[in-house]
């Protein structure tokens, strides 16, 4: 049932309840290779889904900011889930660039939907028919697939001159096959399977402009009055999808301080007190300032972000995916740093540090966060030269 309208520090708090039952379900749910049923309806009684819509369809309209800061509890709790959350509240967002007579059938019925997204529109192709376009494809990576209401999906139609144009398209969850294949070495929980559409109808109401979404250009912008409705889809997304990385980060360090105080605690039992240093505190140091390092880089692109919207220019939005890039790896190589000094328990599947290693590792390797072609970029912007890469 819908919520009130939850403010900041509420839907902090309801984050903050949330967090319990990820941790304690987050292997579980690696284990089985998808979401945990139980998670999933916490989520839904939590109100959180509903955070990025409107206020006119009973949502919460909240900012980057508070989405960043959900999504950071969550994810310290399991970096799979909080990305899976995280995803879900962020594509509500993208629901509100599609014309508004779909908006109000999405939101007849409930305050969010629940719908995996993918921009790849290489992956599908649809022909324009009568009333609407006949859509085709296969699409990877469905973060959200196996608990979804509707699919979101990119393909390439041509325009008027023939010329080839990315649309999205909205489809109901019935019209869309899941497919099994998420064998993985990392974020196994998200349960991020493959979808099949198969020559199915999508009324012109369900499609929109790919470029007007990601510019914040669209039916959003003109609708609403929040800020949020401004902003660029890619730095959202950026931040949909390094929060976690912030997330399995942190954890790891919070568990391997406690898996040294614990031993601290054996060997002073063992033997009196502990005759020399548990661990190494030098390399924990040097991580623990990565991960600061990292987050205090994340938090200047969240502060650029909403100060500047889709007000900012083509090269400072490219500048904000090489920093949000950067401090993904900082993350990565703190967990790899935390990894080394855990001893050979550390190897443990069921050690939570190895699991937030094996996320990281798979994760950091979204497209999004492509570090050889963000730095190139930011090089290019360093010494005045054009950049390349148009996912900003």
């Amino acid at each position: 049932m819908p919520h009130a309208r939850l403010d900041h520090d509420e839907l902090i708090a309801a984050a903050h309840a949330l967090a319990p039952s990820i941790r304690d379900a987050a292997a579980g749910a690696e284990q089985a290779r998808r979401p945990d049923d139980g998670v999933i309806d916490a989520a839904r009684n939590s109100g959180l889904f509903a955070m990025m819509v409107p206020e006119t369809f009973g949502g919460h309209e909240a900012d980057l900011d508070t989405f960043f800061e959900v999504t950071l509890i969550l994810s310290q709790a399991d970096p799979a889930m909080g990305w899976l959350l995280g995803f879900y509240i962020e594509h509500n967002y993208w629901a509100c660039g599609f014309p508004a007579s779909f908006q109000k059938e999405l939101f007849a019925d409930a305050n969010y939907c629940l719908a995996p997204a993918t921009l790849n529109p290489g992956a599908g192709s649809a022909e324009k028919v009568d009333g609407g376009y006949r859509l085709s494809g296969q699409w990877q990576w469905g973060t959200g697939i196996l608990h979804a209401d509707w699919v979101f999906a990119g393909a390439m139609v041509a325009d008027a001159n023939g010329r080839p144009s990315p649309q999205f398209f909205a489809l109901p969850i019935d019209d869309v096959e899941p497919i099994d294949t998420w064998f993985m070495a990392g974020m196994c929980g998200t349960g991020s399977w493959d979808f099949r559409i198969d020559d199915a109808f999508v009324p012109d109401d369900r499609v929109t402009p790919m470029l007007e979404l990601m510019n914040a250009s669209g039916e959003a912008a003109e609708l609403y009055d929040g800020d949020l409705y401004r902003t660029p889809l890619i730095p959202i997304l950026a931040f949909a999808a390094a929060t976690p990385m912030l997330g399995a980060a942190k954890m790891a360090l919070s568990e391997y301080q406690s898996q040294v105080s614990a031993k601290i605690v054996a060997a002073t039992e063992a033997v009196g007190g502990p005759e020399r240093t548990v661990g190494k505190p030098s390399v924990a140091a040097r991580a623990a300032l990565t991960i600061e390092a990292a987050e205090l880089l994340i938090r200047q692109v969240l502060a650029e972000v909403m100060e500047q919207r889709n007000a900012a220019s083509i090269e400072t939005r490219s500048a904000w995916q090489a920093r949000m890039s950067h401090a993904v790896f900082m993350c990565r190589e703190a967990i790899q740093d935390i990894c080394s000094v855990t001893g050979a328990s550390g190897s443990r599947l069921d050690n939570p540090i190895q699991r937030a290693l094996r996320d990281i590792t798979t994760a950091s390797n979204h497209v999004i966060f492509d570090r050889e072609v963000r730095y190139a970029d930011y090089g290019r912007l360093l010494t005045g030269q054009p950049i390349q890469n148009l996912l900003i």
